[in-house]
């Protein structure tokens, strides 16, 4: 092979092809940005992308990157400041290479000059300092603890993620109270990106953010003491506290004319261990074999009660049969509301994840009242307009070790006068209305599809829609993807395009089942024809040694607790899987499990360590705390070189594929294949560009909006799915502030 295939571009609708500017070419380059090489692998030197090899692409996407998303990487972007340890400005730069000239010679240091000078000895002068610097921490506490956990947590995500990509940080207010709410994916590690990415500018005396947080979560090793060091509100969720009730219940039966919402109790004791406003349900083996709670609207007798609706089992039937059952005692939340409010009233940041709840889904789950309860609470009690920011946590490979997350912040959403007066007017039916603005405000900045296997399928049309050697921005590449994804929501119920769908499908799923099978990624296609075997016994010669080297303080460092975290993390995975009825394998609470084994672990190992070193060796005391305290640096420094290692090793599969002759053959073809399915995604996307409007168009699409007019509600389609919904079952007497309160909060 010669040449890099050329890359089949139609007439594309909705993006830019060339990657650049308008009226600029794609610059020749030797090798493309976004494609990596295999290993080491060597290519054709004449393989190289010009402006010939986009011929035919739609300058219409030119418009989007160049207008839409200035920010789309091309030869015009800004090139990135160079930066020493942080420091980005050059004065910074020379006073820190001064101080450290002049602290390393005693002739110019200042401090030893004047002792000299004066007669006194430096050690007077470091503790007189000493003494003031813990004054000076003791009277700033709450700030200084809160800069440590902040460090502390972004060395974390820094060791965890391999990347945080930031989209619509503009969205974000400055200044003022905000309530950021979020999609609820990865369980702890949620509040932790959205904290330590959330850009506002903090005072010392402020919190950034405090989170909502579940108030047995406050109990957990580890996640409480943080928690309560970065200003979490808790609540108590009716959930976290079912009791078991006595004795077992059927429901009455019911006439032909009326339906009985009558319980019936053996052996229980209702007028004890029940009230009005408590709910109930029958109680499974696990939580996925329970019903759903019900109301308690009256208790008759220690037999008997009246219930807001009918009884049922987990399969949506009348419980008929004697069964057992579970109290949801009701909560007076007025506390942890007023919590709220003073936080807000004092210009901070509330975080909620209004699911509830995390989850694996690939789409939201109903949101609970809580954000709109605030909002209207706020409003209404102390007269705060607080804005609602929608935070989208998009993570790709997001459970597993050294995997990343684009965080996208959307379009503030307020309570305007008109949704006041509403308000006032109906309290459960303005909640519901706002509560389906802020699900469309958080549907508009993650990609949101019927299942995984549909997600992934996503991703690989976009790839292949994507012109081959251009890398976009995170913006652009994030709302390519939810072309895509509403795209295919719109098409499946088009009766025309069923079949070129489900064509379209299936060959991609045959795409992605062949690069697993020879493990190779789609970036990587249009080169896998340029090897030979002297390319694959160098690549798997040097991939070796990579990895080996990388491997030695990572083994010791990081190994032990590395692989403890794996096997806590699968016994915490199936824990959960098997006390939740909305999660599909309980993938959000892996990441959370070893982030929080590792932070006690870590520390408990490399102090081990130490005592071992004081203990059989012979080391002056100063030599093994200098080599402990430099252990954080060598265990990060580990992390890099071990994932270097591994990317290394795990282009050998391919490689070694060469060697055999049927795979050497399918790789051969790839190329070819690839080129084929990316024109027909193109061409199925310009064929049915009608279907899906604003999707297929050059300009930018109003995300809220678009969710707002597509998307179904509960209150306009029985056959919709469930949207947020405020009930009369929600009791909403704390929202009713006294005169009294509002002073005192």
């Amino acid at each position: 092979m010669s040449s890099v295939p050329q890359d089949p571009s139609p007439r594309l609708p909705f993006c830019d092809c060339r990657g650049s500017v308008r009226g600029h070419a794609v610059q020749p380059t030797k090798k493309p940005a976004s494609y990596p090489d295999i290993g080491r692998l060597k290519r054709d030197p004449k393989a190289r992308y010009t402006e010939k090899s986009f011929r035919g692409a739609s300058s219409s996407i030119t418009s989007l990157c160049s207008v839409h998303f200035p920010s789309c990487t091309g030869p015009h972007a800004p090139p990135p400041k160079c930066t020493m340890f942080g420091l980005n400005d050059l004065s910074q730069q020379i006073v820190a290479i001064v101080l450290i000239i002049m602290l390393s010679m005693d002739i110019i240091n200042p401090v030893k000059a004047i002792c000299s000078y004066l007669g006194l000895d430096p050690s007077v002068i470091g503790v007189l300092h000493i003494l003031l610097l813990l004054g000076l921490l003791y009277n700033n506490m709450s700030d200084v603890l809160y800069f440590c956990i902040r460090v502390f947590l972004t060395s974390i995500i820094s060791i965890f993620f391999k990347s945080i990509q930031i989209v619509g940080k503009d969205n974000i207010p400055m200044d003022g109270p905000v309530i950021f709410t979020g999609n609820h994916s990865n369980q702890f590690v949620d509040g932790m990106v959205v904290l330590m990415n959330c850009f506002r500018k903090v005072r010392c005396s402020s919190l950034c953010v405090g989170f909502i947080i579940a108030e047995k979560s406050m109990h957990r090793p580890v996640i409480g003491q943080l928690s309560a060091a970065v200003g979490c509100i808790p609540f108590t969720r009716p959930q976290d506290e079912v009791l078991k009730g006595t004795g077992t219940v059927t429901m009455q039966p019911s006439t032909d004319t009326d339906q009985s919402c009558t319980l019936v109790g053996e052996g229980t004791e209702f007028t004890r261990q029940l009230a009005s406003g408590d709910q109930i349900r029958v109680n499974g083996k696990s939580v996925k074999d329970s019903g759903a709670p019900v109301k308690v609207e009256k208790i008759l007798d220690d037999t008997h009660l009246l219930l807001s609706a009918p009884l049922l089992d987990f399969t949506g039937k009348i419980v008929s049969a004697p069964s057992n059952f579970g109290i949801f005692k009701k909560i007076d939340q007025k506390a942890s509301f007023g919590a709220v409010y003073a936080a807000l009233k004092r210009g901070q940041c509330v975080g909620i994840f209004p699911e509830g709840g995390s989850h694996d889904r690939t789409d939201l789950l109903p949101l609970k009242a809580g954000v709109a309860l605030m909002a209207f609470g706020a409003k209404d009690a102390h007269n705060l307009t607080v804005p609602i920011v929608p935070v989208g946590l998009n993570y790709f490979r997001g459970h597993k070790f050294r995997g990343r997350v684009v965080v996208e912040f959307g379009a503030p959403i307020t309570v305007t006068q008109d949704k006041m007066d509403a308000y006032r007017q109906d309290k459960r039916k303005a909640c519901n209305a706002f509560l389906n603005e802020v699900q469309d405000g958080m549907r508009s900045v993650i990609v949101t599809t019927p299942d995984h296997n549909v997600l992934q399928l996503v991703y690989t049309a976009r790839r292949l829609y994507q012109p081959s050697g251009v890398k976009w921005s995170p913006k652009i590449t994030q709302d390519l993807n939810r072309r895509f994804a509403e795209g295919y929501k719109i098409l499946k119920d088009v009766p025309r395009a069923a079949d070129d769908l489900t064509a379209i499908t299936a060959k991609l799923s045959d795409y992605r089942r062949t690069l697993k099978r020879l493990g190779l990624t789609d970036h990587q296609v249009p080169y896998v024809g340029f090897l030979s075997l002297h390319d694959v016994l160098a690549s798997a010669t040097y991939g070796l040694v990579v990895f080996a080297l990388s491997s030695i303080p990572s083994f010791v460092l990081n190994a032990p607790v590395g692989l403890l975290a794996r096997y806590v993390a699968a016994a915490e995975q199936t824990k959960a899987l098997a006390g939740s009825n909305v999660k599909i394998a309980a993938r959000d609470v892996v990441l959370s499990k070893k982030i929080t084994f590792s932070a006690v672990a870590v520390p408990i190992l490399w102090l081990s360590y130490m005592v071992l070193a004081f203990l059989v060796t012979d080391w002056k005391a100063s030599n093994i705390l200098l080599i402990t305290m430099s252990f954080p640096l060598f265990s990060y420094f580990g992390v890099r070189s071990v994932e270097a290692g591994i990317i290394e090793l795990k282009t050998l599969q391919p490689l070694l594929n060469r060697l055999r002759p049927e795979y050497k053959r399918i790789q051969d073809e790839l190329p070819a294949r690839r080129s084929v399915l990316q024109k027909e995604v193109r061409e199925f996307v310009k064929k049915y560009a009608d279907e899906v409007g604003p999707l297929a168009e050059a300009k930018p699409v109003d995300w809220a909006e678009f969710m707002h007019t597509h998307v179904k509600h509960e209150d306009e389609d029985e056959d919709a799915p469930k949207a947020p919904i405020v009930t009369k079952e929600h009791d909403l007497s704390f929202l009713t502030v006294k005169p009294e309160d509002k002073k005192n909060v």
